[in-house]
């Protein structure tokens, strides 16, 4: 429902509009005083009758009268500014003023009347209160447990007690562990914990093991005392609570100290849900400071939580299989085997649960397998909504609407309506594109701009916000179809947290339409706001079938073979996001086009007998957002275009390869993502090539653009150019001036041998994507490079990888390097692998299965911080067996890992820079095919290469070449070596 974020939305609206002059001419200021006068009144009681809504659902019928008096007023208040724009004579103004007053006087009626009911729901601002403490005691947890109903995670306890007992060194501090569990509502964190926090076999040594749940009311005298208390083996240790909180934590902590000192701890804090990043930092050093050795398991549902408290890298609880599901099911009601039937529904039951175990539980509870109409009383409860078994039978279940509860309230009022848009509007298990997602929001206004952030930013950090409360997840692109929206970013919602939304919350201002047959029409057209209508194949439009439909911000049409659409669309005055995707039939769009103002995002991808675009397309100013991909029908870029001057972005892939492309394209200065990506060309072979060969000249003047897909785009010039020299060039002319450049997309373009030189010019260049690229034999060293999609580069020879780190801001980030998983050439040189934040890392590239690599060079930045120590990394670069040349460069560890010595086909070994290392494995006899050592700036191992003992160990080489440079620094030496790589890639 999201109600105050809407109410608040009208307030602003009537703040605005109030000092408008021709509001003030028309004696509407004073009704316009008193509506805001009563909807700033009741946002106070908003808050908690949204939430009592969760408890009994018995102020639905108020909210909803909320939001239609909120709804109605920004509507009046946009017929008062619209009125304004349209007559600027004052004059004028009195020809409309009786259809206004009307207008206002009703919204006023409305309004009054939500008034009117809220004083009925004073009572519930108490209540609330009280509601918020009892959920508090509710979910108060122990150590305590049922381990003989746990099924399905004896892997993940496997996996965390490894992580706890691995003696890697945390990346901040050594003497603690901090692993985070986090994952979807009801998946069974708390149930995790308990599992570990009871394993006394595998986890030994621990003098004191200590259960706090934390809860949302975040504490640190609490969490001090509670450890205090369970150490001690006494009551709640008494803090003077008048002194300071400055005194109170030093005493508290000093006793802590003392109780701890030279103890190993195992410490669980269940059901964490601080967000403050200072507070999380207050925590992780009061943590730090107790102990010899403290390992810490907390659970939380927020992932950005887990990510800021961890010291290891936070464990993902993942949901069951269905399978294990029923299994929950059938061990909770001792099912007996052999009733067919029953199993039949009962495995349809536990595929509604959606792999959370607390919903297995609860459904197994509403379950009887020894009444006469067992099999009807199942089937009845199959039909039910898990929402539905909380409200009437509630048990396990009731846990995670509460967890849900707490999630919603913590989130501001407006991400809440924009997470209710994406319930109400979107069906269970719905994929949704992250841009389309973002572009209905700020089409609805759900989100506003503000002094700092624009809107598109405050989406992005939405979305991840939801994203780490495990509400979005990242759909797999595998089930995206190939001609709609492939490769863009697509995410679900968690099914049980949809039911959730949809079954308390309810909207009538949003519509999804499903195969309508012959009419969109709606009973709550006057307020509808956004209307999804997907498979339009049946729909007839009339000239009337959007005239009363004016509040219209959203509007999707998909899968139609009409010819025309009604020219009553054009009177959608307020609509922001328009799609009409895959008209087949559709010739021409309506003259009157252009009258559409506040237009900022059209999609008419699909469109492929769209001819051209009507000249009234070049009046939509507020234009940013132009999709025509798939649209065959156009001759050539559209003329109207080149007036639409905030315009960032434009799709034409599977363009029709246009005349003159590259002069068109330049006109649009104010581009920065830009998709020419497939052309399926209707032109003859001259005309084709003319005007790709003409695409540099406009691509080169786009120098604000960020992102450029030139998939398969390039192909004829690469094949038809004489020589390799002459396609790089062409290549670098056409991405040199684009300074701002992010990302690049240069898959598929199957006669590509190279890269050019100026692509490592692109100081902003982030991400590469070569995919495809068959003939691609070598990729240099890229420097500003953080991922490189070398999938499917099966002629690749030669690459060079420089190791960064993704994201710099997160606590626990991941580095690029398992980008190396698909890379199989024959020379691979990897670089700054300091910056590798986890042997996981390392041992996902499977370096020992390529083998194809027959040279490979390893480097760290010497005096670089590590995250891994060198010799832990080192030894998961095993490299095949087949190897034949190999150089460490700037390893800081003391010995270099035996497998050395199984490397039989060695022939060069090359050892720079490594100034701990003080000698060889014992295996180097072994290797009879190598014939050159060269070891450089090594000074302990040059020595050990001295005794006599270890001169026998290596005489079977015939060239061997030890180095102590007498003036040159290290750095020097780095530099140097770096610069010829360079040059040898160039």
């Amino acid at each position: 429902m999201a109600t105050r974020a809407i109410v608040q939305r009208a307030c602003a609206k009537l703040r605005s509009a109030i000092r408008l002059e021709a509001v003030v001419h028309l004696n509407f200021a004073r009704d316009l005083r008193d509506m805001l006068e009563v909807l700033v009144a009741i946002q106070t009681m908003l808050e908690d009758a949204e939430m009592q809504l969760f408890r009994d659902g018995s102020t639905a019928s108020y909210l909803q009268l909320a939001v239609s008096a909120a709804y109605s007023t920004i509507d009046t208040v946009d017929e008062l500014q619209d009125a304004t724009t349209m007559t600027r004579m004052l004059p004028r103004l009195a020809i409309m003023k009786n259809a206004m007053a009307t207008q206002v006087q009703e919204t006023k009626k409305i309004v009054m009347w939500v008034l009117e009911c809220s004083r009925e729901l004073s009572e519930y601002t108490e209540e609330n209160t009280i509601m918020f403490h009892q959920i508090i005691e509710e979910r108060k947890t122990g150590p305590v447990f049922e381990e003989a109903m746990v099924l399905g995670r004896g892997s993940d306890k496997e996996r965390i007690i490894a992580a706890l007992l691995s003696t890697e060194p945390n990346i901040t501090q050594e003497n603690i562990t901090i692993l985070p569990i986090f994952g979807l509502l009801g998946s069974g964190k708390t149930t995790m914990a308990q599992m570990v926090f009871n394993d006394t076999h595998s986890l030994q040594g621990y003098d004191f093991r200590v259960w706090i749940h934390v809860s949302p009311q975040f504490d640190f005298h609490t969490i001090g005392n509670s450890i205090i208390s369970h150490v001690s083996g006494r009551g709640q240790e008494e803090i003077n609570h008048s002194s300071s909180d400055v005194e109170g934590m030093e005493s508290m902590m000093n006793r802590l100290q003392k109780l701890l000192s030279g103890k190993k701890v195992l410490l669980v804090l269940d059901d964490l849900w601080e967000e403050d990043p200072i507070q999380l930092r207050r925590l992780k050093s009061m943590l730090t400071s107790l102990g010899d050795k403290m390992d810490v398991l907390v659970t939380t549902c927020n992932q950005a939580i887990a990510r800021r408290i961890c010291t290891v890298e936070p464990y993902m609880l993942n949901r069951l299989s269905d399978d294990t599901c029923w299994q929950i099911i059938k061990k909770s009601i001792r099912f007996k085997v052999g009733e067919e039937e029953l199993e039949k529904i009962g495995r349809e039951i536990a595929s509604k649960c959606r792999g959370v175990p607390s919903a297995a539980r609860d459904y197994a509870g509403m379950l009887d397998c020894y009444s006469r109409d067992a099999r009807l009383w199942w089937k009845k409860t199959m039909e039910l909504n898990i929402c539905f078994s909380v409200m009437n039978y509630g048990s396990a279940f009731s846990l995670v609407l509460s967890t849900f509860e707490l999630s919603y309230k913590s989130m501001p009022p407006s991400l809440r309506l924009c997470f209710a848009y994406c319930c109400l509007i979107f069906p269970a298990s719905h994929s949704m594109v992250k841009d389309d997602l973002v572009h209905h929001w700020i089409a609805l206004h759900l989100i506003e701009p503000s002094e700092i952030l624009s809107a598109t930013k405050i989406a992005e950090e939405y979305i991840t916000r939801l994203q780490d409360l495990s509400f979005l997840q990242t759909a797999e692109l595998d089930n995206v179809s190939g001609k709609d929206e492939k490769g863009a970013i697509l995410f679900t919602i968690h099914d049980p947290v949809h039911d959730l939304m949809v079954w308390f919350l309810g909207n009538s201002s949003y519509r999804l339409a499903t195969n309508p047959h012959g009419k969109i029409d709606d009973t709550y057209d006057k307020y509808l706001r956004a209307l999804c209508c997907v498979g339009c194949s049946k729909v007839e439009f009339k000239d009337d079938s959007f005239s009363r439909k004016k509040c219209l911000r959203v509007l999707e049409l998909k899968e139609s073979s009409v010819q025309k659409l009604p020219h009553s669309i054009c009177q959608l005055r307020y609509l922001g996001y328009l799609k009409i995707s895959e008209f087949t039939g559709l010739v021409t769009l309506p003259d009157s086009f252009g009258q559409l103002k506040n237009l900022f995002h059209i999609d008419l991808s699909g469109c492929s007998r769209l001819a051209a675009l009507p000249e009234s397309f070049g009046d939509l100013i507020n234009l940013s957002h132009v999709n025509l991909s798939r649209c065959h029908g156009l001759a050539g870029l559209p003329e109207p275009l080149q007036n639409l001057g905030k315009l960032v972005h434009l799709d034409l892939s599977f363009w029709s390869c246009f005349e003159e492309i590259g002069k068109n394209l330049g006109g649009l200065t104010t581009l920065e993502h830009l998709n020419l990506s497939n052309p399926c060309c209707h032109l003859d072979h001259r005309s084709h090539l003319k005007g790709l060969k003409g695409l540099k000249d406009g691509l080169c003047k786009l120098t604000k653009l960020r992102y450029l897909n030139l998939s398969a785009c390039l192909n004829p010039i690469f094949y038809y150019h004489q020589s390799q020299e002459d396609s790089l060039k062409y290549l670098g002319e056409c991405v040199r001036n684009l300074s701002s450049l992010e990302h690049l997309d240069l898959s598929h373009h199957t006669f590509l041998f190279g890269l050019p030189a100026s692509l490592g010019e692109l100081n902003n260049l982030k991400t590469l994507n070569l995919s495809g690229c068959i003939r691609l034999k070598m990729v240099g060293e890229m420097k500003s490079l953080t991922f490189t999609n070398l999938r499917m580069c099966r002629g690749l020879e030669s690459c060079q990888f420089v190791v960064r780190i993704i994201d710099d801001d997160d606590v626990y980030s991941s580095s690029n390097i398992v980008q190396l998983e698909v890379v199989n050439c024959q020379e691979l040189q990897i670089s700054c692998l300091e910056n590798v934040r986890s042997r996981v890392e390392a041992q996902r590239i499977k370096m020992a299965e390529k083998q194809k690599i027959k040279k490979l060079k390893l480097s760290w930045t010497l005096d670089s911080l590590r995250s891994v120590e060198d010799s832990a990394l080192l030894g998961e670069l095993l490299p095949p067996p087949n190897l034949q040349c190999l150089e460490v460069n700037g390893y800081a560890g003391t010995c270099l890992p035996e497998y050395l010595g199984e490397l039989t086909s060695l022939q060069e070994l090359k050892i720079v820079c490594c100034k701990h290392l003080n000698s060889l494995p014992d295996r180097m006899q072994k290797l009879t095919s190598l014939k050159d050592l060269c070891i450089f700036d090594c000074p302990e191992l040059e020595k050990w290469c001295q005794l006599e003992e270890n001169k026998k160990m290596l005489a079977h080489i015939p060239n061997k070449n030890y180095e102590e440079p007498a003036s040159t620094s290290r750095q020097e030496i780095e530099e140097d070596d770096r610069s010829g790589d360079e040059v040898e890639a160039v």
